[in-house]
């Protein structure tokens, strides 16, 4: 890989791992709602759970996705579900008494990427662009892919999750929170939907 391919593959990276999606804005609202302390080790977790989803693309699940069908209405359909979930998750969080509802999981993080539309956009667009037919190997590529996502990923949703936490220092909790956090939750589902219409 060339030093211009290099830095072009890392601006999308920064680019895409930076920028508002269901992840992100995931990561803001409970860090709104709890605080980062909370939300950290569903970042770790949601990068684990990106790591099959980079391997897959790199060894080939992207051509099977790009032909559409079934499986692809399946992906729809789990991540739209899975995306409704998790809004409804942190709207309980903010809305009922502290203690009242359970915070998100590690468990629940594991499944953030592989059904977020977004990581898989990014992913498949990354590799196609910037990996496929430069010259290395199959392996150094997905290396390259799984590295620069997670490497993104842990910094961004970090990010995201701090502003959150900062938002929860200076409203405090309260109605102003809960409209802010339902309105993090409503543009996090509304990304899913951009994200798997276009």
């Amino acid at each position: 890989m060339d030093y211009a391919t290099f830095i072009a593959f890392a601006v999308f990276v920064i680019v895409m791992t930076g920028t508002p999606g269901p992840g992100n804005l995931t990561f803001l609202a409970i860090g709104a709602s709890a605080g980062y302390r909370t939300a950290f080790p569903v970042i770790i977790a949601s990068q684990i759970g990106s790591l099959p989803l980079a391997l897959g693309v790199a060894y080939g699940l992207g051509q099977l996705l790009a032909g559409g069908g079934p499986i692809v209405t399946t992906f729809k359909v789990l991540s739209f579900a899975y995306m409704t979930y998790l809004a409804w998750r942190i709207v309980r969080l903010s809305i009922r008494p502290k203690g009242a509802v359970a915070l998100p999981s590690f468990w629940e993080g594991l499944l953030i990427h592989p059904l977020s539309p977004k990581t898989w956009a990014m992913n498949l667009a990354a590799f196609s662009s910037f990996l496929a037919g430069n010259g290395l190997s199959l392996q150094e590529n997905a290396m390259i892919l799984v590295a620069g996502f997670t490497l993104g990923g842990l910094v961004f949703h970090s990010l995201w999750a701090l502003l959150g936490g900062a938002i929860l220092s200076l409203v405090g909790e309260g109605a102003l929170l809960r409209a802010i956090t339902v309105m993090m939750a409503a543009a996090m589902l509304a990304a899913t939907v951009w994200a798997l219409v276009i």
